[in-house]
This record gives structure tokens, sequence and C-alpha cells, in this order.
């Protein structure tokens, strides 16, 4: 369930953003994520998946090249759910991220330190940062992209691509 009406939703990657820690500061637990809660505090309207599993979201177009989109579904074979967050690509595949990274990487890490969220780095192959993990009363992973290839600077800003919590 993806979300990428044509008409520009009239917010902006920074709102999202904005909108989604607020979400993230809310819970207490992984019982947390349903569709009232999230509603109450994103300001999001929420759909319910039509498939019946207990999956809902939403999400709109930011721009021509960026929509967002916030997802729950049911974790198979577990009694919790996942929260999935991103920024997609809908236009243009080698887009800066330059609209949605209004708030980069480290104001994200900032605010969810803030907020009581132990962080570590989880590495892949040759020491590449794989994801960073926020642990608190849920776990967040948070998936990072290099602003744009336009330069060394661009390439080395880090911008959040993805989220998820459970």
């Amino acid at each position: 369930m993806t979300a990428a009406p044509q008409t520009p939703s009239p917010l902006t990657g920074e709102d999202v953003s904005r909108r989604v820690l607020k979400l993230i500061g809310s819970l207490r637990s992984n019982a947390d994520l349903t569709v009232e809660h999230l509603e109450q505090h994103t300001g999001l309207s929420m759909q319910r998946a039509a498939n019946g599993d207990g999956s809902f979201g939403t999400g709109a177009r930011i721009d021509a090249n960026w929509s967002y989109n916030l997802f729950v579904s049911p974790v198979l074979g577990e009694p919790r759910n996942q929260l999935t967050f991103d920024f997609a690509r809908n236009g243009d595949p080698a887009a800066p991220m330059t609209p949605v990274c209004g708030m980069d990487f480290d104001d994200y890490a900032r605010e969810l330190k803030r907020m009581g969220f132990q962080d570590s780095v989880v590495r892949a192959e040759h020491g590449r940062v794989s994801y960073w993990n926020f642990r608190g009363p849920v776990t967040v992973r948070v998936f990072v992209e290099g602003e744009s290839n336009a330069s060394p600077e661009k390439i080395g800003h880090q911008c959040v691509k993805t989220i998820t919590v459970e």
C-alpha cells in the first residue's frame, strides 16, 4: 500500500519529518501503532488496507520527484506491528534528496536522543553503515542516503530515506 497521488501534498519533506518524529516521541510501546494513535499524533488521515490484514497507512506526493509513505503492517507470525516511513522517488530516479532533507539525519538523531533513545550503528561489508539503531520504548531503525551526487559535500550529507519502528 503506497499512496502517491498526482496532486502534490501541502506538506513539505520537513513537515512530514516533524510529524513522524512527534509520532515516535509519543510511542510508549508497539501497542501504540494503531490507526487512532497515528492520526492523533501526525494529524494525517489513515486508510485501512482493503485486504483486511490489519495494515493501514497514508502517503502523498511532495513534489514531482518525491512522495512520502507511512505504513503500519502486522509482523508475520508475531503479535506486533511494524511502522515503515519512507521518502520514495516517483519521478527522476536520480533526483537529489534536497526537497526531503530539510531535516537531515543529524537533526533526527539529535531529536531521538533528546527523547531518550540510545543509538548504535549497524555496519555491513567493508564497514559501510547499514543503518542506525535507536532503542527506547520502541526500536527505531534509520536508513540514510547522501543528498545528491553533485559534490563530495552533498554525497556526505546524510538524509533520512527510510525509518522502521517496532
